[in-house]
């Protein structure tokens, strides 16, 4: 078992994809949808990349998670009670911010409010109350995907079965073809090589088939470049680096700084409310002529703020209780679980 350091770097991963991903919001999608005039931003592009070292940090943990169950159950109490009660409160406040300060081009009404509850609205076209939503429903489908591997005794296949699928869909994308949209979504095929990953780390942390793994990390590098540009493909591969140095090798001890393990602890609710939330703030300076990074410097205090008394006074809370009446649910020990 891998030291308790470790798992708190896994942590502090955790809180700078969070980080990485508000920057990018704040200064480079800011200007893509509204503009910040005289204010460079390509610099912040980079931190949309964020979501896909959440993607790895996901698979190494619902991987892990389940490895440990005793019932199906206990995955489902985990999950829901994990990840359901902060986000309907996050969209609760997003959607009444939203609605009384204004937010053009990304208010919705009541009705699709109430539909994003469910998690996975996106499957019946609903628009998000707040555009990091949908990170969800592709979170949502690997746990799907998962969890019926669990059902069906498959799940220390999950490498090749992954690894199958994502060959077949590089197949008939060199063949000239494109797997249908519906599919395409069905199987996270855009994001199935960052899932893996983080499954092949897990079975590299505990000395399980470890050549398998690596060979299936050069698999999914190798998908990776194909699929990606050059630039991108090499943020990707300093995020599966970055990751292998981290918690594999234990070589990234700054990591275990008291700020970025604070981040990784408040990342869930962070994400969930930094967009629009920090769009409306920064709107805000811009109509009283005061200077947009002050705005943004407000509002990234602001979500930090909120997600943190969304951690400590929603979040950790409900899971206090589920633990006290219902002792079976897996808890991934020394490191939280998105």
């Amino acid at each position: 078992m891998a030291s308790k350091q470790r798992l708190t770097e896994l942590d502090a991963l955790r809180g700078l994809a969070a980080l990485a991903v508000v920057l990018y919001h704040y200064f480079y999608r800011y200007d893509a949808l509204y503009g910040h005039p005289g204010l460079a931003v390509d610099w912040a592009y980079a931190g949309r990349f964020g979501v896909h070292l959440f993607f790895i940090i996901s698979g190494f943990v619902i991987f892990w998670t389940l490895n440990r169950v005793e019932r199906p159950v206990d995955f489902v109490i985990s999950r829901v009670s994990r990840l359901y009660p902060v986000y309907w409160f996050a969209v609760a406040l997003t959607y009444c911010v939203v609605s009384v300060m204004g937010l053009p081009g990304r208010e919705v009404d009541s009705v699709a409010a109430l539909a994003n509850l469910l998690m996975f609205h996106q499957w019946f076209g609903i628009p998000h109350v707040d555009g990091v939503y949908w990170t969800l429903t592709v979170e949502l489908m690997f746990y799907v995907w998962m969890f019926g591997l669990f059902l069906f005794g498959l799940l220390k296949q999950a490498e090749r079965i992954f690894m199958v699928v994502m060959v077949a869909d590089v197949v008939v994308r060199l063949s000239g073809s494109d797997m249908p949209p519906f599919l395409n979504q069905l199987l996270i095929l855009p994001y199935l090589p960052m899932f893996t990953a983080g499954i092949c780390f897990y079975n590299i942390w505990q000395g399980l088939q470890t050549n398998a793994a690596y060979r299936t990390l050069l698999l999914c590098a190798v998908i990776l470049g194909i699929n990606h540009s050059v630039s991108q493909f090499a943020l990707m591969l300093l995020i599966m680096l970055s990751f292998w140095l981290a918690v594999i090798r234990g070589a990234l001890g700054f990591l275990t700084w008291r700020p970025l393990v604070f981040l990784g602890t408040i990342s869930y609710s962070l994400y969930l409310v930094h967009q629009n939330l920090g769009y409306v703030v920064i709107q805000l300076f811009y109509g009283q002529d005061w200077p947009a990074v002050a705005g943004m410097i407000t509002a990234m205090v602001l979500s930090l703020l909120i997600a943190s008394l969304m951690t400590y006074g929603i979040e950790q809370p409900v899971l206090r209780w589920v633990r006290q009446r219902y002792p079976r649910r897996p808890f991934s020990p020394q490191t939280s679980e998105r």
